[in-house]
Protein backbone atom coordinates (compact mmCIF):
# COMPACT_ATOMS: atom_id res chain seq x y z
CA UNK A 1 0.00 0.00 0.00
CA UNK A 2 1.56 3.30 -1.20
CA UNK A 3 1.26 6.87 0.58
CA UNK A 4 -2.39 7.95 1.33
CA UNK A 5 -3.45 11.54 -0.05
CA UNK A 6 -3.52 13.20 2.75
CA UNK A 7 -0.70 11.74 4.00
CA UNK A 8 1.34 13.04 0.65
CA UNK A 9 0.29 16.57 2.10
CA UNK A 10 -2.83 16.64 0.40
CA UNK A 11 -6.33 17.75 1.24
CA UNK A 12 -9.96 18.08 0.08
CA UNK A 13 -13.20 20.46 1.54
CA UNK A 14 -13.64 21.83 4.89
CA UNK A 15 -14.37 19.58 7.03
CA UNK A 16 -11.72 18.22 9.43
CA UNK A 17 -11.13 13.87 8.58
CA UNK A 18 -11.90 11.43 11.82
CA UNK A 19 -9.05 9.82 13.97
CA UNK A 20 -8.49 7.31 11.37
CA UNK A 21 -9.68 8.96 8.21
CA UNK A 22 -11.44 5.54 7.03
CA UNK A 23 -15.11 4.34 7.33
CA UNK A 24 -14.07 2.68 10.56
CA UNK A 25 -14.10 6.00 12.41
CA UNK A 26 -17.77 5.17 12.88
CA UNK A 27 -18.03 3.05 16.04
CA UNK A 28 -18.50 -0.26 15.57
CA UNK A 29 -17.80 -0.38 12.15
CA UNK A 30 -14.90 -2.73 10.94
CA UNK A 31 -13.99 -3.70 7.39
CA UNK A 32 -11.99 -7.05 6.14
CA UNK A 33 -10.15 -8.22 3.30
CA UNK A 34 -9.51 -11.61 1.47
CA UNK A 35 -7.25 -10.83 -1.62
CA UNK A 36 -7.02 -13.78 -4.09
CA UNK A 37 -3.73 -13.59 -6.42
CA UNK A 38 -2.56 -16.62 -8.77
CA UNK A 39 -1.08 -17.04 -12.11
CA UNK A 40 -2.35 -21.13 -11.86
CA UNK A 41 -5.26 -22.56 -13.43
CA UNK A 42 -5.34 -19.16 -14.90
CA UNK A 43 -4.40 -15.15 -14.27
CA UNK A 44 -6.67 -14.30 -10.87
CA UNK A 45 -6.62 -11.08 -9.23
CA UNK A 46 -9.76 -10.65 -7.52
CA UNK A 47 -11.11 -10.74 -3.89
CA UNK A 48 -13.68 -9.75 -1.27
CA UNK A 49 -14.17 -6.66 1.00
CA UNK A 50 -16.87 -7.51 4.02
CA UNK A 51 -18.28 -4.16 5.53
CA UNK A 52 -19.21 -4.86 9.25
CA UNK A 53 -21.65 -2.22 10.86
CA UNK A 54 -21.29 -3.84 14.39
CA UNK A 55 -21.68 -6.89 15.66
CA UNK A 56 -25.51 -6.16 16.47
CA UNK A 57 -26.41 -6.52 12.70
CA UNK A 58 -27.12 -9.99 13.28
CA UNK A 59 -29.35 -9.57 15.81
CA UNK A 60 -31.88 -6.29 14.58
CA UNK A 61 -31.76 -4.39 11.41
CA UNK A 62 -30.13 -1.24 10.83
CA UNK A 63 -31.44 1.82 9.03
CA UNK A 64 -30.50 1.81 5.63
CA UNK A 65 -30.94 3.11 2.10
CA UNK A 66 -29.39 2.95 -1.45
CA UNK A 67 -29.05 5.34 -4.65
CA UNK A 68 -28.28 4.32 -7.75
CA UNK A 69 -27.16 6.90 -10.39
CA UNK A 70 -26.88 4.56 -13.09
CA UNK A 71 -28.07 0.92 -13.00
CA UNK A 72 -25.80 -0.96 -15.31
CA UNK A 73 -25.05 -2.93 -12.34
CA UNK A 74 -25.62 -6.62 -10.82
CA UNK A 75 -25.77 -6.27 -7.29
CA UNK A 76 -27.98 -8.43 -4.94
CA UNK A 77 -29.91 -6.91 -1.76
CA UNK A 78 -30.57 -3.47 -2.74
CA UNK A 79 -34.50 -3.91 -3.43
CA UNK A 80 -35.24 -5.17 -0.36
CA UNK A 81 -33.71 -1.95 1.31
CA UNK A 82 -35.47 0.19 -0.85
CA UNK A 83 -38.66 -1.53 0.74
CA UNK A 84 -38.05 -1.84 4.40
CA UNK A 85 -35.04 0.30 4.62
CA UNK A 86 -32.73 -1.61 6.10
CA UNK A 87 -29.82 -3.59 6.06
CA UNK A 88 -29.71 -6.97 7.88
CA UNK A 89 -26.71 -7.89 7.12
CA UNK A 90 -22.73 -7.34 6.73
CA UNK A 91 -22.10 -5.86 3.49
CA UNK A 92 -19.93 -7.88 0.85
CA UNK A 93 -18.36 -6.31 -2.20
CA UNK A 94 -16.04 -8.39 -4.57
CA UNK A 95 -16.78 -9.02 -8.44
CA UNK A 96 -19.31 -8.75 -11.26
CA UNK A 97 -19.69 -12.79 -11.90
CA UNK A 98 -18.67 -13.69 -7.95
CA UNK A 99 -21.83 -12.35 -6.82
CA UNK A 100 -23.61 -15.28 -6.42
CA UNK A 101 -21.01 -17.33 -4.33
CA UNK A 102 -20.61 -13.93 -2.25
CA UNK A 103 -23.97 -14.07 -1.73
CA UNK A 104 -23.74 -17.74 -0.50
CA UNK A 105 -20.99 -16.64 2.14
CA UNK A 106 -22.97 -14.58 4.02
CA UNK A 107 -25.70 -16.94 3.76
CA UNK A 108 -23.15 -19.25 5.72
CA UNK A 109 -21.62 -16.61 7.95
CA UNK A 110 -24.87 -15.62 9.32
CA UNK A 111 -25.86 -19.50 10.17
CA UNK A 112 -23.13 -18.46 12.38
CA UNK A 113 -25.13 -16.66 14.24
CA UNK A 114 -28.47 -17.32 14.24
CA UNK A 115 -31.04 -19.71 13.10
CA UNK A 116 -33.29 -18.36 10.12
CA UNK A 117 -35.85 -18.95 7.24
CA UNK A 118 -34.73 -16.08 5.14
CA UNK A 119 -32.17 -13.51 4.78
CA UNK A 120 -31.32 -10.48 2.52
CA UNK A 121 -27.96 -10.63 1.73
CA UNK A 122 -26.24 -7.52 0.37
CA UNK A 123 -23.45 -7.64 -2.05
CA UNK A 124 -22.14 -5.27 -4.58
CA UNK A 125 -19.96 -5.76 -7.39
CA UNK A 126 -17.45 -4.04 -9.72
CA UNK A 127 -15.95 -5.80 -12.93
CA UNK A 128 -12.47 -6.96 -13.05
CA UNK A 129 -12.15 -8.80 -15.85
CA UNK A 130 -9.36 -6.54 -17.46
CA UNK A 131 -7.24 -7.60 -14.59
CA UNK A 132 -8.90 -10.82 -13.45
CA UNK A 133 -9.98 -14.00 -15.20
CA UNK A 134 -13.33 -12.95 -14.59
CA UNK A 135 -15.40 -16.27 -15.73
CA UNK A 136 -13.00 -18.63 -13.62
CA UNK A 137 -14.64 -18.76 -9.86
CA UNK A 138 -11.62 -18.21 -7.87
CA UNK A 139 -14.29 -16.56 -5.14
CA UNK A 140 -15.75 -19.01 -2.66
CA UNK A 141 -17.97 -18.76 0.25
CA UNK A 142 -15.14 -19.36 2.08
CA UNK A 143 -13.62 -16.10 1.33
CA UNK A 144 -16.71 -14.50 3.28
CA UNK A 145 -15.90 -15.80 6.28
CA UNK A 146 -11.86 -15.28 6.01
CA UNK A 147 -12.86 -11.70 5.46
CA UNK A 148 -15.07 -11.43 8.08
CA UNK A 149 -12.71 -12.69 10.57
CA UNK A 150 -9.90 -10.36 9.37
CA UNK A 151 -12.03 -7.29 9.82
CA UNK A 152 -11.06 -4.17 11.75
CA UNK A 153 -11.13 -1.29 12.40
CA UNK A 154 -7.56 -0.49 10.56
CA UNK A 155 -7.44 -1.86 7.27
CA UNK A 156 -5.43 -1.37 4.15
CA UNK A 157 -6.55 0.51 0.93
CA UNK A 158 -6.00 0.29 -2.90
CA UNK A 159 -5.17 -3.01 -4.48
CA UNK A 160 -6.67 -5.47 -1.65
CA UNK A 161 -9.59 -7.58 -1.46
CA UNK A 162 -12.69 -6.50 -3.68
CA UNK A 163 -10.36 -4.34 -4.97
CA UNK A 164 -7.25 -6.11 -6.57
CA UNK A 165 -8.36 -6.19 -10.07
CA UNK A 166 -10.14 -2.63 -10.29
CA UNK A 167 -9.05 -0.07 -12.59
CA UNK A 168 -10.15 3.66 -11.93
CA UNK A 169 -9.47 6.60 -14.76
CA UNK A 170 -6.95 4.52 -16.52
CA UNK A 171 -4.94 3.68 -13.71
CA UNK A 172 -5.10 1.30 -11.09
CA UNK A 173 -8.48 1.21 -8.88
CA UNK A 174 -9.41 -0.28 -5.57
CA UNK A 175 -10.41 0.52 -2.35
CA UNK A 176 -10.74 3.96 -0.93
CA UNK A 177 -11.63 5.47 2.58
CA UNK A 178 -12.08 8.36 4.07
CA UNK A 179 -14.06 10.49 7.05
CA UNK A 180 -15.15 13.81 8.12
CA UNK A 181 -16.48 14.97 11.43
CA UNK A 182 -19.14 16.93 12.36
CA UNK A 183 -19.89 19.60 14.37
CA UNK A 184 -21.63 17.85 17.16
CA UNK A 185 -19.53 15.07 17.91
CA UNK A 186 -20.62 12.92 14.95
CA UNK A 187 -18.84 11.01 12.08
CA UNK A 188 -19.96 10.26 8.66
CA UNK A 189 -17.26 7.80 6.72
CA UNK A 190 -17.07 6.51 3.32
CA UNK A 191 -15.26 3.47 1.39
CA UNK A 192 -15.42 3.24 -1.90
CA UNK A 193 -14.86 0.30 -4.82
CA UNK A 194 -13.66 2.42 -6.92
CA UNK A 195 -13.31 0.83 -10.77
CA UNK A 196 -14.92 3.69 -12.99
CA UNK A 197 -13.85 7.33 -15.34
CA UNK A 198 -11.59 7.99 -18.33
CA UNK A 199 -8.17 9.31 -17.97
CA UNK A 200 -9.30 12.26 -20.47
CA UNK A 201 -11.59 13.34 -17.43
CA UNK A 202 -9.63 12.79 -14.42
CA UNK A 203 -9.12 16.07 -12.20
CA UNK A 204 -8.01 15.94 -8.82
CA UNK A 205 -7.79 19.95 -7.03
CA UNK A 206 -8.40 21.65 -10.41
CA UNK A 207 -5.17 19.45 -12.12
CA UNK A 208 -6.39 17.28 -15.09
CA UNK A 209 -4.16 14.70 -15.00
CA UNK A 210 -4.19 14.21 -19.10
CA UNK A 211 -2.32 17.69 -18.74
CA UNK A 212 0.36 16.09 -16.82
CA UNK A 213 0.34 12.61 -17.22
CA UNK A 214 1.44 11.17 -20.75
CA UNK A 215 2.10 7.08 -20.83
CA UNK A 216 1.04 4.36 -18.55
CA UNK A 217 -2.72 4.65 -19.16
CA UNK A 218 -5.48 1.93 -20.13
CA UNK A 219 -7.57 3.28 -22.30
CA UNK A 220 -10.91 2.74 -20.52
CA UNK A 221 -13.56 5.10 -19.71
CA UNK A 222 -16.76 3.04 -18.70
CA UNK A 223 -17.02 1.06 -15.52
CA UNK A 224 -18.60 1.33 -12.08
CA UNK A 225 -18.30 2.53 -8.11
CA UNK A 226 -19.70 1.10 -4.94
CA UNK A 227 -19.94 3.69 -2.23
CA UNK A 228 -20.87 2.80 1.34
CA UNK A 229 -21.35 5.39 3.46
CA UNK A 230 -22.03 4.74 7.59
CA UNK A 231 -22.88 7.87 10.29
CA UNK A 232 -23.64 7.59 13.86
CA UNK A 233 -25.87 10.61 12.98
CA UNK A 234 -29.61 8.76 13.65
CA UNK A 235 -31.15 9.02 10.29
CA UNK A 236 -33.86 7.06 9.05
CA UNK A 237 -33.96 5.62 5.72
CA UNK A 238 -35.83 8.21 3.79
CA UNK A 239 -32.77 10.51 5.78
CA UNK A 240 -30.19 8.50 4.83
CA UNK A 241 -31.21 8.46 1.28
CA UNK A 242 -31.03 12.14 0.70
CA UNK A 243 -27.25 12.12 2.07
CA UNK A 244 -26.83 8.96 -0.20
CA UNK A 245 -27.91 10.98 -2.96
CA UNK A 246 -25.18 13.57 -2.37
CA UNK A 247 -22.62 11.24 -2.41
CA UNK A 248 -22.55 11.42 -6.74
CA UNK A 249 -21.43 14.80 -6.84
CA UNK A 250 -18.15 14.02 -5.85
CA UNK A 251 -17.35 11.60 -9.10
CA UNK A 252 -18.64 15.50 -11.06
CA UNK A 253 -16.28 16.90 -9.21
CA UNK A 254 -13.71 14.38 -9.75
CA UNK A 255 -14.48 14.87 -13.83
CA UNK A 256 -16.36 11.84 -14.42
CA UNK A 257 -19.73 12.74 -16.36
CA UNK A 258 -20.85 8.60 -15.96
CA UNK A 259 -21.33 6.47 -18.69
CA UNK A 260 -24.15 4.22 -20.36
CA UNK A 261 -22.29 0.87 -18.82
CA UNK A 262 -21.32 2.04 -15.60
CA UNK A 263 -23.03 0.79 -12.47
CA UNK A 264 -22.88 3.69 -9.73
CA UNK A 265 -24.42 2.41 -6.06
CA UNK A 266 -24.50 3.84 -2.81
CA UNK A 267 -25.08 2.44 0.41
CA UNK A 268 -25.75 4.41 2.76
CA UNK A 269 -26.20 3.49 6.72
CA UNK A 270 -26.77 4.24 10.68
CA UNK A 271 -25.24 2.78 13.49
CA UNK A 272 -27.79 4.89 15.60
CA UNK A 273 -31.63 4.10 16.04
CA UNK A 274 -34.33 6.93 15.90
CA UNK A 275 -33.95 9.92 13.32
CA UNK A 276 -33.23 13.49 14.12
CA UNK A 277 -35.21 16.40 12.32
CA UNK A 278 -34.85 17.58 9.39
CA UNK A 279 -32.72 20.85 9.74
CA UNK A 280 -30.67 22.57 7.10
CA UNK A 281 -27.45 23.00 9.33
CA UNK A 282 -27.28 19.29 9.87
CA UNK A 283 -28.05 18.57 6.68
CA UNK A 284 -25.81 20.67 4.73
CA UNK A 285 -23.13 19.61 6.82
CA UNK A 286 -24.04 15.86 6.14
CA UNK A 287 -23.75 16.43 2.70
CA UNK A 288 -20.94 18.17 2.57
CA UNK A 289 -19.08 15.20 4.53
CA UNK A 290 -20.99 12.72 2.28
CA UNK A 291 -18.83 14.62 -0.53
CA UNK A 292 -15.80 15.50 1.10
CA UNK A 293 -15.55 11.89 2.28
CA UNK A 294 -16.26 9.64 -0.77
CA UNK A 295 -14.03 12.70 -3.09
CA UNK A 296 -10.61 11.80 -0.83
CA UNK A 297 -11.71 8.01 -0.89
CA UNK A 298 -11.57 7.79 -4.71
CA UNK A 299 -8.18 9.73 -4.00
CA UNK A 300 -6.88 7.20 -1.64
CA UNK A 301 -7.90 4.41 -4.12
CA UNK A 302 -5.51 5.85 -6.84
CA UNK A 303 -2.96 6.61 -4.48
CA UNK A 304 -2.81 3.16 -2.41
CA UNK A 305 -2.99 1.57 -5.54
CA UNK A 306 0.04 -0.05 -6.84
CA UNK A 307 0.54 -1.69 -10.35
CA UNK A 308 -0.84 -5.00 -11.26
CA UNK A 309 0.07 -7.44 -13.77
CA UNK A 310 -3.23 -9.11 -15.04
CA UNK A 311 -5.18 -11.40 -17.13
CA UNK A 312 -5.25 -8.58 -20.25
CA UNK A 313 -1.98 -6.51 -19.38
CA UNK A 314 -0.25 -4.62 -16.91
CA UNK A 315 -2.60 -1.60 -14.66
CA UNK A 316 -0.16 1.23 -13.64
CA UNK A 317 -0.39 2.99 -10.39
CA UNK A 318 -1.23 6.21 -11.15
CA UNK A 319 1.98 8.64 -10.63
CA UNK A 320 1.46 11.33 -8.01
CA UNK A 321 4.03 14.01 -8.49
CA UNK A 322 2.00 15.97 -10.79
CA UNK A 323 -0.12 16.90 -7.53
CA UNK A 324 2.65 16.98 -5.15
CA UNK A 325 4.20 19.33 -6.80
CA UNK A 326 1.79 22.38 -5.76
CA UNK A 327 -1.17 20.46 -5.76
CA UNK A 328 -2.54 22.29 -2.25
Amino acid sequence: MRVRFRDAGLAFGKLEPGERNLLSDVAGVRVGHVTIVSNEPTIVRTGVTIIVPGEEIFEKPLSAACSVLNGFGKSIGLMQIEELGQIETPIVLTNTLSVGYAFQGVVELVKTKKKFRTLNPLVGECNDGFLNDILYPAVKPKHVLGAYEKASEVFELGSVGAGTGMVSFGFKGGIGSASRKLKDGHVLGALVLANFGSFEDLTILGKRACEHIKSGVVKKSEGSIVIVLATDVALDSRQLKRVANHSFLALGMLGSPGHHGSGDVCIAFSTKEGRVRDEKELFDELFRAAVESVYEAVCDALFCAETVEGFCGRVEAMPTDWLLNGGR
